[in-house]
C-alpha cells in the first residue's frame, strides 16, 4: 500500500518537496484514494497562500470548517488538516456544521482570515463522477473501487489552477478569543482518575470529573 501511495504521489507534478511529503502522509492516514481529500489539500494550500502564511506547526492558526457529517465531506477535511497543519488534535480545527465545502483559515496572531469555498463546478463534477455514481452510491467501500477509477480522481485537483478550484474571500480582519492552555491535572475525588483542571468541578471543596459530578457541566 505504502509503495503504491508513494508511486502515485511522486507522479504528481508541481508540488514542492514539503507539499509532496505531507500529501503522502495524508494519503496514508486517510487510507484510500478519492477526489475529496486532495481537493481539501489543494484548498488548504490555496488558503495559506492567500493569507501569506506557512503551514502551522504550533497553535497560532485556526481552521473553522463549515462541512457537516454524513455527506462525503470528511475526506475534504483530512486534506485541509494536512495542508494547513491545523488539526483537531491540536485544538486548532473545529466544525460549525452547515453542509458546505467551505472553511475559514484564521491567523490568530495577525488577526486575519481568509474564507475558502470549493467552486460549484468542481463539486458538481465530483458528485457526477463514476467514483460516486457507479460505486459509492451503490455502497462500495472506497478501498474496493478499481484503481483506474480512483487514481485519476485523486490526481485531478493537482492538474488544475487554484482559481479553477476554489473561491477565496479576504484576507480580512478576524479576531478570536485567545485562551491559554491548561497545563494542570487534578485527581477526581470520586473515581480517582486524573482530569484536566479546566474540566474539573469543585463539589464540597473537592475536585470532581465530568462523569462523577452531580450537577453537570
Amino acid at each position: 500500500m505504502f509503495d503504491k501511495h508513494r508511486e502515485v504521489v511522486n507522479s504528481i507534478e508541481g508540488l514542492s518537496d514539503e507539499e509532496r511529503e505531507f500529501l503522502y502522509s495524508a494519503l496514508n492516514i486517510h487510507g484510500h484514494m478519492c477526489g475529496g481529500m486532495p481537493m481539501g489539500y489543494v484548498a488548504g494550500i490555496a488558503a495559506l497562500k492567500a493569507l501569506g502564511a506557512k503551514r502551522e506547526r504550533n497553535m497560532d492558526k485556526m481552521v473553522i470548517l463549515y462541512i457537516g457529517n454524513g455527506h462525503l465531506a470528511g475526506c475534504f477535511a483530512d486534506g485541509i488538516q494536512f495542508a494547513t497543519g491545523c488539526t483537531f488534535g491540536k485544538g486548532v480545527m473545529k466544525k460549525e456544521p452547515k453542509g458546505k465545502w467551505t472553511f475559514l483559515l484564521v491567523d490568530k496572531k495577525m488577526e486575519k482570515a481568509v474564507k475558502v469555498t470549493l467552486k460549484n463546478e468542481i463539486l458538481k463534477k465530483a458528485f457526477s463522477a463514476p467514483f460516486i455514481t457507479d460505486y459509492r452510491k451503490k455502497g462500495v467501500n472506497p478501498t474496493d473501487i478499481p484503481p483506474e477509477i480512483a487514481e485519476p480522481g485523486f490526481k485531478r485537483p493537482f492538474s488544475l489552477k487554484l482559481e479553477d478550484i476554489v473561491e477565496i474571500e479576504g484576507p480580512f480582519d478576524f479576531k478570536m478569543d485567545k485562551k491559554k492552555p491548561c497545563f494542570n491535572v487534578v485527581e477526581c475525588s470520586v473515581c480517582g482518575h486524573l482530569v484536566a483542571e479546566n474540566y474539573a468541578k469543585m463539589e464540597d471543596g473537592k475536585p470532581v470529573c465530568v462523569d462523577c459530578t452531580n450537577y453537570g457541566f
